[in-house]
């Protein structure tokens, strides 16, 4: 399971705006830790969102390439 640092990192990684990690502890830090939970979940959801996208596109793709051959030999 990743920490919430490396999640920042990630995201820091991915281009996504992270905020900076407070220094103090307590609510500061609990609400610095939501808000980059919260990015980290939107963060992987979109990506699932493209990937599954893309493999929707390559099956149709794929299923307009099969239709077309079929026919040009018909």
């Amino acid at each position: 399971m990743l920490s919430t640092q490396q999640k920042a990192q990630i995201l820091k990684k991915a281009g996504q705006a992270v905020p900076a990690m407070p220094g103090d502890t307590g609510p500061v830090l609990d609400a610095w830790v939501r808000e980059v939970e919260n990015l980290y979940v939107s963060y992987v959801a979109a990506r699932a969102a493209r990937s599954l996208r893309q493999a929707e596109e390559a099956r149709q793709l794929e299923r307009l390439r099969h239709l077309s051959s079929r026919t040009s030999f018909a």
